[in-house]
């Protein structure tokens, strides 16, 4: 079990157009913490297990963003990938953090995920979802807590994990928070996608 530390995120100011947005959405979660916490409860291998991770170019109509639009403070941690998706307008945002190896115990890692990384917002109506024909374990709920031009912003999301990786889902819209059947349905319908056979 490899037990490095992982080196925390530095700050770093909003980018203006996409990035902002983007930003925003992947700033909700302590991304240094629950990368630290998932590997404690994982095997760090060559083996990614029967799955491997491979995102579609677009995904609920959003085109995915080119790498050079993705937060670098967000990648830091070794073998982690950092998926976005926008409109564009900014109005919607979709991001996806994914770690692939072989995990241990993917109700732990789940549930250290979500409380290690939304230490300091608010969470509520978390609880335990259909994980879909990949199999695992899914949760899903809300956190608020962040502030963009003062105004509070929630933020709908899911964590999963199964033998061949643990993945963060998180949506925000301006206009609307999915209730969380309708967050754990897209969810899916991405693992359904991005996870494919190894």
């Amino acid at each position: 079990m490899d037990m490095t530390p992982v080196a925390p995120v530095p700050t770093v100011a909003p980018s203006p157009g996409s990035r902002q947005r983007l930003w925003l959405t992947l700033g909700a979660f302590g991304f240094a913490a629950f990368i630290a916490l998932a590997l404690a409860f994982a095997h760090d291998t060559a083996s990614l297990g029967a799955y491997r991770y491979n995102p579609p170019e677009e995904f609920l109509g959003l085109p995915r963003l080119p790498a050079g639009q993705i937060p670098k403070a967000s990648t830091v941690a070794r073998g982690v990938k950092v998926t976005g998706y926008q409109t564009s307008d900014r109005s919607r945002t979709v991001a996806v953090t994914v770690r692939e190896l072989p995990i241990v115990s993917p109700s732990a890692t789940v549930d250290t995920v979500i409380t290690e990384s939304t230490t300091g917002l608010h969470v509520e109506s978390v609880r335990t979802v259909d994980p879909g024909e990949r199999g695992g374990v899914m949760k899903c709920g809300h956190t608020s807590g962040m502030k963009k031009a003062g105004k509070p912003q929630d933020m709908a999301f899911c964590v999963w994990a199964d033998g061949s990786m643990w993945a963060v889902y998180g949506e925000h819209g301006d206009d609307v928070t999915l209730d969380t059947d309708d967050l754990a349905n897209d969810a899916r319908k991405f693992r359904h996608l991005a996870e494919v056979r190894a």
